[in-house]
């Protein structure tokens, strides 16, 4: 399975977290979780390659997979990448803001996917999702969970959700930085 991971880049890098981090410590935290979440790709037994879509092609490791998108959002950037050959038997999508993610939670995410399962953030978003195949089928992004269920539910599909705080939490917020840190 194909992961896929969209990120921004540093320019402007978690606006929301301004009250609590200067423009450097955004970035670096931006750096740190996209090093976690590809960290836990890396050791997914359910993924086999790691695609990283940003507009800043210089935020990916050797071993990760580059597709430049125009910086126009996630949701754009996602569409494009699941339409990448590459995608087709399988993707999982995972966001770059989700430090908490494990090799053992993408995995369950993965085998839940018949087809496709989807994890929600703490705040109604949809922070991972898995569909094997990519068969025509386009998630929402940036909409509520509902959405995507509901939109998967008119395309004859029955998604799995699954609920898990390690995918749950993306950190886009001041409380959201906070609940990092007393996790960690």
């Amino acid at each position: 399975m194909l992961a896929i991971v969209p990120v921004k880049g540093l320019d402007g890098a978690k606006t929301r977290l301004a009250p609590l981090l200067s423009p450097g410590e955004r970035a670096q935290l931006v750096l740190d979780m996209l090093g976690h979440v590809l960290g836990a790709c890396r050791d997914s037994a359910a993924i086999t390659r790691t695609l990283l879509v940003t507009p800043a092609p210089d935020l990916a490791p050797a071993d990760v997979d580059v597709l430049v998108d125009e910086g126009t959002g996630h949701a754009n950037a996602l569409a494009v990448a699941l339409d990448d050959p590459r995608a087709r038997p399988g993707a999982l999508v995972v966001m770059a803001d989700c430090p908490l993610a494990t090799a053992a939670s993408l995995d369950r995410l993965a085998a839940a996917a018949r087809p496709l399962a989807l994890a929600p953030s703490r705040d109604g978003g949809v922070n991972a999702l898995a569909l094997r195949p990519v068969d025509g089928f386009r998630p929402a992004f940036g909409v509520p969970a509902e959405a995507t269920l509901e939109r998967a539910r008119a395309a004859g599909l029955r998604p799995i959700v699954v609920e898990d705080p390690l995918l749950a939490l993306d950190v886009d917020r001041p409380e959201d930085y906070e609940r990092l840190l007393a996790r960690t």
